[in-house]
């Protein structure tokens, strides 16, 4: 690869999870401004009873997360009624950091009855290992980006800025939102595209025949080699189903 390119950061050792057909979102940007979104979003929760083993959510689940108080608001009390119900009917919910809400712990989910993580590797039914996770750790050309990653996942910052009150966090988090929106203007496009590489590389190591992603909000199929294809997914909008991941294995047959 480039020497052009950042260091790859996958965060954790990926979590293994054993699923025959989990329900897949992806960037979802829920936020307290629009509660018909979150409604929308727990509607579409309704259908997977019976259907899905799980539901993971591939990160950017928030627009912003600032802390578990965001959770604590009546208009999320909806979702967290949803994830008790999904998981007394075996299908857990598992929630993957985006670059929206990397301030999430896993406290915070244990919590709200959700598991945290920065990657899962999926083992089907079928004997096959899927890759799932956000998918900026991929993007490794956007240099200033990466910096600020490797920054905002050191574990002693995180826990320093979350002992920060409510209001000095969300006035943070808004000062970084309109400087990201600002530096997302200004970069070309090949910046912020995957290391496709890397990915292959990722998925060798893991011995994964598919791996899903968001992050890039377009949808696209990558063939990285004879067995190893990648999924990017688009972001959610309200009345979008989840994407299940036995009918994406079905496809790469």
């Amino acid at each position: 690869m480039s020497a052009n390119l950042a260091p790859y950061l996958a965060g954790e050792k990926a979590l293994v999870v054993k699923a025959q057909n989990a329900a897949i979102f992806t960037d979802l940007h829920l936020h307290l401004d629009a509660p018909h979104e979150i409604i929308a979003f727990v509607q579409s929760l309704g259908h997977l009873s019976g259907k899905a083993d799980a539901l993971i959510i591939l990160g950017d689940f928030f627009d912003v997360y600032i802390g578990r108080e965001v959770f604590v608001h009546p208009y999320f009390e909806p979702f967290v009624r949803a994830v008790e119900y999904l998981a007394a009917n075996n299908c857990p919910t598992y929630i993957l950091r985006g670059n929206r809400d990397v301030m999430m712990n896993k406290r915070d989910g244990k919590l709200m009855g959700f598991a945290v993580a920065d990657s899962i590797l999926l083992e089907t039914g079928a004997q096959k290992r899927v890759l799932l996770t956000h998918g900026d750790a991929f993007c490794l050309a956007d240099l200033p980006y990466q910096k600020l990653r490797r920054t905002l996942r050191f574990p002693g910052l995180r826990r320093v800025l979350r002992t920060l009150p409510f209001w000095a966090r969300k006035r943070i988090a808004q000062h970084m939102r309109g400087y990201s929106k600002q530096e997302v203007a200004r970069k070309p496009l090949d910046s912020m595209a995957l290391t496709l590489e890397q990915v292959q590389k990722t998925m060798s190591e893991s011995r994964a025949e598919l791996a899903v992603i968001g992050h890039l909000h377009a949808e696209a199929r990558h063939q990285l080699g004879p067995n190893q294809q990648l999924w990017v997914l688009p972001a959610w909008e309200p009345g979008t189903p989840p994407r299940m991941v036995a009918e994406m294995l079905d496809e790469t047959v």
